[in-house]
């Protein structure tokens, strides 16, 4: 046996010139976290996260409370390049960013479906190539008997729960949309595979003083 344990990355700087850095409340998400886990007396045989910088801030505030291994990094983990497949996709419908921002749910879930069909072209990435080499990174990085500490994006997080429990791409966008802010997913393996064990879980934010931290962009 062994547990994987995934966290979604804190909040980012969403609407900012750099959405690729961690939000005030992103780096209090990611520390709460960590304060949390070390309470329960939890430990990692290894560490690994996505390249990105909000992957790293949100592991470095986890690090604030709670000792763990030299992480690893791995940028087949990293997030979708979604806002270039955005922003082609638009381009291809003549549609401006008042047309996203009217349904935002609604429009993410038709650039998914577009982008997995292959109409969208000049996208730097698939839709098949991001699925994966998410899921390589997942078989290359688990191990038997040892517990894992993932720190990833939604996207990936998506996929991979996608993977275990035969979800189409309407679901997988689902759980995307509402996967919180430095939440935790668990995964048991076991003989043959992975069980889905935790999803979206966030206890260190369900206090009244932190429920303005709950938070999805």
């Amino acid at each position: 046996m062994g547990e994987i344990l995934i966290v979604r990355h804190g909040q980012a700087s969403y609407g900012t010139d750099d959405y690729d850095r961690l939000s005030p409340l992103g780096h209090q998400q990611a520390a709460w976290l960590g304060s949390w886990l070390a309470e329960r007396g939890e430990s990692f045989d290894r560490v690994v996260s996505g390249t990105l910088r909000r992957h790293r801030e949100t592991l470095l505030g986890i690090g604030k409370h709670l000792e763990h291994a030299r992480p690893d990094e791995d940028a087949r983990l990293n997030e979708m390049p979604f806002f270039v497949i955005e922003r082609l996709f638009r381009d291809r419908h003549g549609l401006d960013e008042t047309h996203a921002r009217a349904d935002p749910e609604a429009h993410f879930a038709r650039v998914m479906q577009a982008w997995k069909a292959g109409e969208i072209s000049g996208s730097p990435e698939g839709y098949h190539e991001f699925r994966n080499r998410v899921l390589k990174a997942l078989d290359d990085h688990a191990r038997h008997g040892q517990r894992l500490l993932i720190v990833s994006s939604g996207g990936p997080l998506g996929v991979i729960l996608a993977h275990l429990l035969g979800l189409e791409l309407a679901a997988m966008t689902e759980l995307i949309l509402t996967t919180y802010n430095a939440s935790i997913t668990r995964l048991h393996m076991r003989r043959g595979g992975m069980r889905l064990t935790q999803f979206n879980a966030v206890p260190h934010l369900e206090r009244p003083d932190r429920h303005h931290a709950l938070t999805w962009l």
